[in-house]
């Protein structure tokens, strides 16, 4: 899933804390990350997935003034997990 933040100067850091957690995740833009998470592709429930990967963000964001997310692409597909590493 790719996720844009409202700022561009907090993508690294959002990248390392996702990946912190059981989620591959690498800088997809200025504004934007892309986040594979690993338990979909064992037959996780996607709408979890797209909630849990929102609430962290956002709660990652709420000290940072001005923070916003939003989730702008959805993908399930193994070929996501595979751009995600290629960005490594």
């Amino acid at each position: 899933m790719k996720i844009r933040i409202s700022r561009p100067d907090l993508v690294d850091s959002l990248v390392r804390a996702l990946n912190e957690t059981d989620c591959f995740a690498a800088r997809a833009g200025a504004h934007a990350v892309e986040v594979f998470v690993p338990w979909l592709a064992r037959g996780g429930d996607p709408a979890q997935a797209r909630m849990e990967v929102l609430f962290f963000v956002r709660s990652w964001g709420l000290p940072h003034a001005d923070f916003d997310a939003q989730l702008v692409s959805y993908s399930t597909s193994a070929g996501g997990a595979a751009a995600v590493r290629s960005c490594w």
